[in-house]
């Protein structure tokens, strides 16, 4: 496509992959995320429409933000999820007997063995499934 030129959506619809990449690179000002080229074609038209009609109002993108903060039905909004430094120590009585984890640079210690995560040193205290961040009291408690 020569330098310039006025692209429609039509158009769009037959541009190959660099010709999409450059393009996207002319609209936005950055270089093109990894996206399919369908993906690039939408990203593109959208652009396009926003730049003729005008982009999403103050008020609507406002609006837009707190619908996106809002917790959605069913789930929580709580704490991101604790970075666990290595040799951190959790401890859990259960039934009254006290277990200790030692987080490692890959997985856990527990028991005198390596464990890949959290949910199955849990699972193995407890003989049923569970999150192994709530079973050691790493997230929210559920209201």
């Amino acid at each position: 496509m020569r330098r310039g030129a006025h692209v429609t959506l039509d158009r769009l619809a037959v541009m190959t992959t660099g010709e999409l990449k450059a393009e996207w690179a002319r609209r936005y000002g950055a270089p093109t995320p990894n996206l399919s080229p369908e993906l690039m074609r939408l990203g593109i038209a959208y652009r396009l429409q926003e730049q003729r009609l005008g982009g999403v109002s103050r008020s609507t993108k406002s609006l837009l933000r707190k619908l996106a903060a809002q917790p959605k039905e069913g789930e929580r909004k709580g704490t991101p999820p604790r970075k666990l430094t290595i040799g951190t120590r959790l401890v859990r009585d259960w039934h009254g007997v006290g277990h200790t984890v030692t987080v490692l640079e890959k997985g856990f210690e527990y028991d005198g063995k390596q464990w890949p995560s959290l949910t199955a040193i849990a699972k193995a205290i407890s003989g049923s499934h569970c999150s192994g961040p709530a079973f050691f009291g790493l997230t929210d408690p559920k209201p």
